[in-house]
């Protein structure tokens, strides 16, 4: 998207509207908002997973615990008031929808008069994705072209636990049968749990996301949970259906009659009490965050409250460095194949994106025109912190502005190459570079530089050449 008036009465109005201090950041921050975007600014706009929300960036530099605004954020400041970046945390589901139809009011019932340019999700594209038909050669979005799949940075899906003697990371430590038998139902109290005898007793609590459009992050623990729970180790009632690999944890259970189209709200896809006790759906990573944080749930011994469950990504929990962190300390986990304890750090991350049995980055033009493969599926890593995955950027092929190509291009690059790597790290992911199976190198050859002459890349004269592009 392009506005155009005077850079003059921009900046005039941008003085007139900001304190001094301020000012470089709220440029960006007022660059991109919809259909009173100022200046000559070309716009980057999108949004989805909110597991990346603070990497990508949220724009407004509210959100803890980064500070400004995030990678893609910060990539925009440098270029001046040309570029401009806009992402929603709105879930992994909306990220794709948003995408696919090119409709910001996706993410946001609010957010009108502008093209998508991106989406993020944490669920990569399988049959049950709305871009499920566009994973080929041949088979295009109305604009834009081909899709994009573009794997960024892995994550460690992570486990919050709030009791009274959790005071660090790993003191909590679970394994599959805890994590089969607490999600599912089966398990309603710390005693009943491997580990039981580190923490103090009394009922379980479990937070779960319940974004409209699904989540990537309850993607990435189902994917987990249907490859390694049993009959034997979930729960066995009227309303458990089993653990599938999906993005809306409630439609493991019976009651469930979303999608809904209202707002998102606690009560959403309301799981049966009766499936088990003390469950509390909550709204993106930090409604979860929050509830796990701020749980009062009473425990058996006197007084004492606080007893919950969840899942995250690091960002939001005491694993990542960042000092804005909340004390939010997570369970370490049981690798089943290779039997160790991990908690999710960085390094217990790479581990296991080194250990995908069978994956391997597309190595000729066919295959890589199949978004499909350009995921690894990381069900159940040979070692490593056993919850883990990777969250995509999904793009448009073909733009019609030349610095929102450029501008992509240069984002994914910089995050490929390393010049964010530290950044990336202190927030507990790893970047899809370190994979040793070559999938960050792929990425770039493929869809940045077309160093493999295949015309993949993003804005490729040749392939875009009379394409309907975006924007």
């Amino acid at each position: 998207m392009t506005r155009t008036f005077g850079r003059a009465a921009f900046v005039a109005a941008l003085l007139a509207s900001v304190s001094t201090g301020a000012m470089a950041q709220t440029v960006f921050d007022n660059s991109c908002t919809g259909s009173t975007t100022p200046t000559s600014v070309s716009c980057i706009n999108g949004g989805g997973s909110t597991l990346a929300l603070h990497v990508y960036g949220d724009n407004k530099s509210t959100v803890a615990p980064i500070t400004p605004g995030g990678i893609f954020y910060q990539y925009t400041q440098t270029v001046g008031a040309t570029l401009g970046y806009r992402y929603i945390g709105a879930g992994s589901g909306a990220g794709q929808t948003a995408l696919l139809t090119d409709n910001p009011s996706v993410l946001s019932s609010s957010e009108t008069g502008y093209h998508v340019e991106l989406g993020a999700s944490d669920a990569f594209v399988d049959s049950a994705s709305v871009l499920y038909p566009y994973v080929g050669a041949g088979h295009p979005m109305t604009t834009g072209g081909q899709f994009i799949q573009f794997p960024t940075i892995a994550t460690p899906i992570t486990i919050p636990v709030k009791n009274p003697k959790t005071t660090f990371n790993g003191e909590a430590a679970f394994n599959d049968t805890d994590l089969c038998g607490i999600f599912s139902g089966l398990i309603t109290n710390w005693k009943a749990t491997s580990h039981g005898f580190n923490l103090t007793p009394g009922p379980i609590t479990v937070y779960w996301r319940n974004d409209n459009g699904g989540s990537g992050t309850t993607y990435l623990l189902t994917q987990h949970l249907a490859k390694v729970c049993t009959t034997a180790n979930t729960a066995s009632t009227a309303t458990f259906k089993g653990f599938s690999a999906n993005t809306k944890f409630a439609k493991l259970f019976v009651g469930y009659t979303g999608p809904l189209t209202s707002s998102d709200t606690t009560t959403l896809w309301g799981i049966p009490t009766s499936s088990f006790a003390n469950n509390k759906g909550a709204k993106g990573s930090g409604g979860v965050a929050a509830g796990v944080l701020n749980d009062t749930t009473s425990l058996s011994t006197g007084t004492v409250k606080g007893s919950a469950i969840g899942y995250l990504s690091p960002d939001y929990t005491a694993i990542a460095t960042s000092t804005a962190n909340p004390k939010l300390y997570v369970a370490a986990l049981v690798n089943s194949t290779d039997g160790q304890l991990y908690t999710p750090t960085v390094a217990n991350t790479s581990k296991a994106i080194q250990n995908i049995p069978g994956y391997a980055a597309p190595t000729t033009k066919a295959a890589a025109q199949i978004q499909t493969n350009w995921v690894p599926a990381i069900a159940n890593p040979s070692a490593g912190y056993p919850v883990v995955g990777y969250t995509n950027v999904m793009l448009a092929s073909c733009y019609k502005s030349a610095a929102v190509g450029g501008g992509l291009k240069t984002m994914l690059g910089q995050l490929l190459t390393g010049t964010y790597t530290t950044y990336v790290q202190n927030n507990g992911f790893v970047p899809a570079l370190s994979n040793l199976t070559g999938l960050g190198a792929a990425l770039k050859a493929t869809f940045l530089t077309n160093s493999n002459g295949w015309n993949l890349d993003i804005n490729n004269a040749t392939t875009c050449k009379g394409v309907a592009a975006r924007g």
